[in-house]
């Protein structure tokens, strides 16, 4: 029993954190590595996909706020555009592509979060999909080849 609950709780955290979340769990839970890869990927391509068809209504709701705010408060003044975090994925999007921004989101951004940007700077959903689960893939071989030395030296001095 316990075993499914831990294939399990690997499964739901790397639907939301993938790179510092599910690898390093999974490999705690000392998974091997094909299991921590397995488990992770799975759980990140759900969550990818979730995530991605789950923005579209995310995002509806953030427009029909924010022109509702608009037609209440007349005389608000604009919103200011360009911040600096808005400058710098502007200009991973025209830099690096899809495939460059989807290469960044497992590895630094939360997967809700990636999805939700990548689906309002990105149209075709299949695609946006498909190169999420590709460097989600990616980043589990290279975390649990990774992780893994690190675990096991924790494990020998410290334990």
């Amino acid at each position: 029993m316990d075993a499914w609950w831990e294939i399990l709780s690997v499964f739901l955290f790397s639907t939301i954190k993938f790179f510092f979340g599910g690898v390093p769990l999974a490999l705690g839970y000392n998974f091997s590595h094909l299991e921590s890869i397995i488990v992770t990927s799975a759980g990140g391509c759900t969550g990818v996909t979730i995530f991605v068809y789950a923005s579209d209504g995310l995002i509806a709701f953030f427009k029909k706020r924010a022109a509702l705010k608009k037609l209440n408060n007349p005389n608000l003044p604009p919103k200011k555009k360009f911040t600096r975090t808005n400058r710098i994925i502007i200009g991973v999007k025209r830099r690096f592509g899809l495939w460059g921004f989807s290469f960044i989101v497992p590895f630094l951004i939360p997967v809700p979060l990636g999805c939700f940007l990548a689906v309002r700077y990105f149209d075709d959903k299949k695609k946006i999909i498909g190169a999420l689960c590709v460097s989600i893939v990616f980043w589990a071989v290279a975390g649990a080849f990774l992780y893994k030395p690190l675990f096991d030296a924790i494990r020998y001095y410290f334990l």
